[in-house]
């Protein structure tokens, strides 16, 4: 029989293919800041290549891959917390600008609704003193043609009573025209 100290390894090496103790032996490929998702990945593909003891629950896997696997999920956490802060931090500043520019809108929308009453007020006032104005032009027009209308009744009194006075006279000229 082999030595107690040398048969883990021993049972994982009868236990693996060739293809997985090669895969075992492989230190996994780094992507600079690992995902927490291929890390996932990687942690279950683990799990998938261990072999299960005889009689128990119990899993045998690669404890320097679990290990290595293990500092990779402690670095890539506080990556992955600092890409969800920074996301949440560009959320939050889209949501700010987004609420501004609405302020913004409902603001020019408040000064428009003035502009527009403003705009109608001034209208208003115009046609008011367009009528005004008319009116009083009908009210003047008026009066200078009654004060016409006088004047030329009083003018035309004045030539029928010309006429009159000289009706009597011989050398008007429709008496004229009658002489032979």
């Amino acid at each position: 029989m082999s030595e107690p100290a040398h048969e883990p390894e021993q049972l994982l090496a009868s236990l693996l293919t060739d293809e997985e103790q090669a895969a075992a032996a492989e230190p996994p490929a780094e992507v600079g800041e690992d995902d927490v998702d291929a890390l996932i990945d990687e942690l279950e593909a683990l799990a998938n290549e261990g072999r299960r003891r005889l009689l128990g629950r119990k899993l045998m896997i690669d404890e320097d891959r679990l290990l290595s696997l293990v500092d990779r999920f402690r670095s890539a956490v506080p990556a992955e917390v600092r890409q969800a802060h920074r996301v949440l931090d560009e959320h939050d500043r889209i949501v700010a600008a987004a609420q501004a520019q609405a302020q913004r809108i409902i603001e020019e929308r408040g000064l428009l609704d003035l502009v527009e009453a403003e705009r109608r007020r001034v209208l208003e006032d115009a046609d008011r003193e367009a009528d005004k104005i008319r009116s009083e032009a009908d009210h003047y027009a008026r009066n200078v043609l009654v004060e016409l209308e006088e004047r030329l009744a009083k003018l035309h009194a004045s030539v029928r009573n010309g006429i009159a006075a000289l009706g009597t006279d011989e050398t008007s000229p429709s008496a004229g025209s009658e002489a032979p």
